[in-house]
């Protein structure tokens, strides 16, 4: 009976105990990692599976990043040698992956050229509006007429001519 209990315990102790380290310079940006929100850098996520995954980091007052990250499983996860890892071996293995990115901050915002970009993505849409037309054959519209209205300066002199003045 003795000798069933130690098999069992030493077939328990056996494992693969996986982490993602993920680190930031300057840290405590928020990770996603597969669309799930991880906590902030450093950052320790475990995982079950090798593959890639997508990790996007955000940070107040720096870009945005999205990365896709390789996991690589080591010799000891590959079959059939992982039954012997993950159940027989009487020990633990640690395999940590670690991936650290340099966070970039939010340079200031050149308005003359966000204008210019504005402005030339603008045309373009006009010229691909133009072109749909063109192909389906509808004309296009005509500008709407604003009543005539007269102008600024000419009212007050109507205003006197209404009053009697000179």
């Amino acid at each position: 009976m003795r000798f069933f209990i130690i098999f069992v315990a030493a077939l328990a102790a056996g494992c693969i105990q996986r982490t993602m380290r993920i680190e930031t310079d300057p840290p405590g940006a928020t990770v996603w990692i597969d669309d799930e929100r991880c906590g902030e850098t450093p950052v320790d996520v475990p995982f079950t599976a090798y593959g890639t995954r997508r990790i996007l980091l955000q940070m107040e007052d720096h870009q945005a990043r999205g990365e896709s990250a390789k996991l690589i499983a080591p010799w000891y996860s590959i079959f059939p040698i992982d039954f012997f890892t993950d159940v027989l071996c009487p020990f633990t293995f640690h395999d940590v992956k670690s991936f650290h990115y340099e966070m970039q901050p939010l340079g200031p915002t050149d308005m003359k050229a966000l204008e210019q970009r504005a402005n030339e993505f603008a045309e373009q849409a006009k010229d691909m509006l133009a072109e749909e037309r063109r192909k389906r054959n509808v004309p296009d519209p005509q500008p709407a007429q604003k009543a005539p209205t007269e102008p600024a300066a000419s009212q007050p002199a109507a205003a006197q001519q209404k009053s009697g003045g000179n």
